[in-house]
């Protein structure tokens, strides 16, 4: 066993041992000790680690609404666009359309006073006695004739070019559709409602009327 003494004088080494170490140790040299002494707590790696999780994962999914809108606003934009074409295309066939029913209607009105101009020639031609074939009108008049021939040939290409053709009436039923009757007339000879004269010829494609006939119609045997 130890004498008193020497146990006195462990106690008394162990105790400066302990005073030391509750005293601490100095910073190492360039370290300020207040540095040392902040007690601001130490991040937690799993916390950041989850935050980090999180914000990509939000990230992820604004990207991809983000896409989603764009995609949207894509399609929009190509509906408007397709839209404002089809409309514009629509109204430029449109005017095509108008713009040919005008042309096509001047040149009807050509043909008319030309087709007369035949027919008058033709009459005259009819007409003629030695009198006027001694003075030379007749060969006037068959060269007007064949020149409204020459013109009324050509016009009628250009029409059925167009796809225009003359509407049939003269002993057809009426037809309210293509005709319009500005005379009606007593023939016993001819079943009521049949056409019996055409006034002015009317004409039609295959898509519309560009002209209605204008013919006298019969209505039957008075009574």
């Amino acid at each position: 066993m130890l004498d008193p003494e020497t146990r006195q004088a462990i106690l008394a080494r162990v105790e400066a041992a302990l005073d030391r170490m509750e005293t601490g140790e100095a910073p190492p040299e360039g370290i300020a000790a207040a540095f040392l002494e902040d007690e601001t707590p130490v991040p937690d790696l799993y916390a950041v680690l989850a935050q980090m999780t999180a914000l990509t994962r939000e990230v992820q999914l604004q990207g991809r609404a983000a896409n989603r809108l764009s995609s949207e606003v894509t399609q929009l934009v190509q509906e408007v666009s397709d839209n404002t074409v089809g409309q514009v295309t629509a109204k430029a066939s449109a005017a095509r359309r108008d713009a040919q029913t005008e042309l096509l209607g001047e040149l009807l009105d050509v043909r008319e006073r030309v087709a007369r101009g035949r027919d008058e020639a033709r009459k005259r031609l009819a007409s003629f006695g030695g009198l006027f074939v001694r003075f030379g009108s007749r060969p006037v008049v068959e060269a007007v004739l064949r020149g409204n021939e020459l013109a009324l040939e050509r016009l009628d290409e250009i029409l059925r070019r167009y796809g225009v053709h003359e509407i049939a009436c003269e002993g057809a039923g009426f037809d309210p559709n293509t005709m319009h009757a500005v005379e009606t007339e007593v023939r016993a000879d001819v079943r009521p409602g049949t056409v019996t004269d055409v006034v002015r010829r009317g004409y039609q494609t295959a898509e519309r009327i560009l002209r209605y006939a204008e013919v006298r119609v019969s209505s039957g045997e008075k009574r």
